[in-house]
This record gives C-alpha cells, sequence and structure tokens, in this order.
C-alpha cells in the first residue's frame, strides 16, 4: 500500500485532552491526615470536536477519467471530525455523492463525530467537481469501493496519526447517493487479509447494487419519499434485498441532498436516529428496540424494520 499523509488542524491526542477524557483531574485536594482525591467525571456526548485533513495518495491504482489516464495515483485527501479527549473511537468512513464534495454532509459528520465517533470523509478524484474540474466522470464510482477501502485501512494501520485514536474492531461505512452505493460495494466486498470488516451500514438516497444481495452487515437504508433523483422504490429495494437487520428510514417530503443538509427540518431526527443505529451495531451499548423508540420522538420520519 504506497500511501503519502499529512496531517493540520488540531493536534491530536494532547495529553490534558487524554486526562479529560477519562476523568482524571490534576487537582488534588489534601486535608492531612487524610487525602482525597478529586475527579472530574468523564465527559459525555457531544464531545467537542478536533478537524484535521490528510492528503492520502494510493500509489497502486490510477486515476482515469474518460479512459484518459490523468494520474498514475489516486489523491484521496480526507476529512476527519473526531471526540477530543483520549481512548480509542469507532470509525465511520463516510462516501460523499455525485457532483459534490463531504461539505454538504459537514453537518451530519460533526454530528456522528460529536456523539462520539471518528468520522473520515474522502474526497474521490474524479466525483467531486472542486478536484475533478472538467475531468468530471461519474463512472469513476467503479474505482470508489477500493478508496474507501484504502481510507479505512490506512486509518487503522501502525502509521496513521490517528492509530491510537480509533478501535480497529468498531468500523462502519456509510455513504449518500453513488456514495451509498460505493458504502454498499464495501460492506459487501471481503476485506484484505487483517483489514477490519465492517460492522455497519448506512446507506442515504441509494439504490441498490448488483451483486450485494444479503451480503451486507446491519443496515440502516434512509430515503425521502419526495425524491426525484433515486425515487423511493430504490430504496425500498435496497433494503428489501439486504439481509437483516435491516431497517429503511422514509422521510415524509424529503427530497435527495436536502433532509442531510444544516438547516434541513428532518436533520435533528436524522441525526438521532442514525446515531442510535450506530451505537446498537457499532459501538454496541445501545439496544435494537432504541432505535424504534428514537424514531417515534420525531414527526416526518418513519421506519420499517426487518
Amino acid at each position: 500500500m504506497a500511501l503519502v499523509a499529512s496531517s493540520c488542524a488540531a493536534r491530536v491526542g494532547a495529553t490534558a485532552d487524554i486526562a479529560k477524557a477519562r476523568g482524571i483531574s490534576s487537582n488534588t485536594t489534601v486535608d492531612s491526615p487524610t487525602t482525597t482525591t478529586t475527579t472530574t467525571p468523564a465527559p459525555s456526548p457531544p464531545y467537542a470536536l478536533s478537524e484535521l485533513t490528510l492528503a492520502l495518495v494510493d500509489g497502486s491504482r490510477p486515476t482515469v477519467a474518460a479512459g484518459r489516464t490523468i494520474s498514475y495515483t489516486r489523491a484521496l485527501k480526507t476529512l476527519v471530525w473526531l471526540p477530543v479527549g483520549g481512548g480509542r473511537w469507532p470509525l465511520i468512513v463516510f462516501a460523499h455523492g455525485f457532483d459534490a464534495s463531504p461539505a454538504p454532509y459537514a453537518a451530519l459528520l460533526s454530528s456522528w463525530a460529536a456523539h462520539g465517533y471518528v468520522v473520515a470523509a474522502p474526497e474521490f478524484p474524479l466525483t467531486d467537481p472542486d478536484i475533478a474540474g472538467a475531468n468530471l466522470d461519474e463512472a469513476d464510482i467503479d474505482n470508489q469501493v477500493a478508496d474507501v477501502r484504502f481510507v479505512t485501512d490506512y486509518l487503522v494501520s501502525s502509521t496513521s496519526p490517528l492509530v491510537e485514536r480509533i478501535d480497529p474492531s468498531r468500523v462502519a461505512v456509510a455513504g449518500h447517493s453513488d456514495g451509498a452505493e460505493t458504502a454498499i460495494g464495501a460492506a459487501a466486498a471481503s476485506p484484505p487479509a487483517g483489514e477490519p470488516a465492517y460492522r455497519a451500514l448506512l446507506a442515504l438516497s441509494a439504490q441498490p447494487v448488483d451483486g450485494t444481495a444479503g451480503r451486507n452487515p446491519p443496515v440502516l437504508v434512509a430515503q425521502g419519499d419526495a425524491d426525484t433523483t433515486n425515487p423511493p422504490s430504490y430504496g425500498l429495494q435496497t433494503w428489501e434485498q439486504a439481509a437483516g437487520p435491516k431497517y429503511l428510514l422514509d422521510i415524509e417530503g424529503g427530497g435527495h441532498l436536502p433532509p442531510y443538509e444544516a438547516g434541513s427540518v428532518w436533520l435533528s431526527g436524522i441525526e438521532s436516529i442514525t446515531e442510535t443505529f450506530l451505537d446498537t451495531y457499532l459501538a454496541g451499548d445501545a439496544r435494537a428496540s432504541a432505535i424504534v423508540s428514537t424514531v417515534g420522538r420525531y414527526n416526518r420520519l418513519s421506519l420499517r424494520t426487518g
């Protein structure tokens, strides 16, 4: 695996943050002859966040647009949100849709991170218009499954700057639209030897992917009933062909992208429901029944289970 990585923004794993997350205080009160240690309770969600950018490059595969080689490598700049504090957190790798970047999803992704997850969102070289420019090519979705796998394996590797912040046994994949298809494909593929399998899958505004039926971890499919890009029948088919446990979140009045963007009337509910799903199947600290009860707190959202 050939790669280049650099990071910027917040310092990761500062000693003070580690102490805070573990509930350790440097303040000790002494009243002779009895010594009492005063500790600060461990924080709970929402956590403060750090953000960083990793300039990853997969040197083993070229970037080819419309049959023309743009580069002999694949540049995968990856945006990362992570909770401030020590310890290892579950990882979610998120795939953006076609003709988009991670930016429209920032509110949702940062909410997941503030809830206790490391969230990594690569910018795909030929489907993010800010990166691809005139080379924008939707056919490159066929290469994005390998991109997601590359980013995942790097983040849990010994050379990753986040190796001490990620629990490699708890990894999920998520995506929207073409990115949801990427996530479905990644979840269905067998991981390379020694690399983590995806324990949960979030597919937002998805459509079925050939050859993946029944080859998924626990999955939540979210679908707007006013989506004209990937109509409701696509989301339903995606859910129907999945193995259980599986959930279909129906978004009343929701279009293709708007439900997941900052300021949408559905976003707080989608955040809460997806986080409860992740708590259940990725973090392992919630029960499946909590997903159903969470949906019941929000208008214009309903759930099917299987």
